[in-house]
């Protein structure tokens, strides 16, 4: 028995260093795929011809904040921009303009893979199981940042304001590719030990 009792403090001990090494490898993915998207985007964002108008009527939209509507655009996330009497349209940028390489949609997949892969190695996954659980904590540290984006992203527009489409920022840039991209990292770096 005692065996047993010492045993299940270490299983939780490690499951908590893992979420934490996911939470950190998921935040950094976020980061990294933000940073990349930054420097991949924002000259062709500020030479935009909308921005250089907002720009003459004095309501210039933060380079920064575009590239966050562009980097969720990535994932799936539409923005979200106010309209006349209450209505709302939405909008992919990377889809809409072609300005926007389409190459961008592969940033957050190498990130969240990659973020998978580090979680499974710093862990020592032997399994492809383990593997998988390990990378699927990458979550952990991407989510918190979907969630960030939708109140650090928008931008007031007259009575309304464009931000990125809160259900897809937290369902598919917080959830859905860290759970499957993630998942599939660990799975791989383990399947290849």
């Amino acid at each position: 028995m005692p065996v047993a009792t010492e045993s299940a403090p270490e299983s939780t001990q490690t499951r908590l260093r893992t979420a934490g090494i996911g939470a950190v490898s998921g935040l950094g993915a976020a980061l990294l795929g933000y940073l990349v998207t930054y420097l991949t985007t924002s000259e062709t964002i500020e030479n935009s011809t909308a921005s250089q108008i907002l720009e003459a009527l004095g309501s210039g939209l933060p380079t920064w904040k575009v590239v966050g509507w562009v980097f969720l655009n990535t994932h799936g996330v539409v923005t979200k921009f106010p309209g006349l009497f209450g209505t709302t349209s939405t909008a992919n940028l990377v889809e809409q303009f072609e300005a926007f390489s389409v190459l961008l949609y592969a940033v957050p997949v190498l990130a969240l893979v990659g973020a998978g892969v580090a979680v499974a190695v710093a862990r020592g996954a032997s399994t492809v199981k383990s593997g998988a659980v390990a990378g699927a904590t990458t979550v952990v540290g991407y989510l918190p940042v979907a969630v960030a984006a939708i109140l650090l992203f928008a931008v007031t527009l007259g009575d309304g304001a464009a931000r990125p489409d809160p259900v897809t920022s937290i369902l598919l840039a917080g959830l859905v590719y860290p759970l499957t991209l993630g998942t599939a990292g660990g799975a791989l770096a383990a399947a290849l030990r």
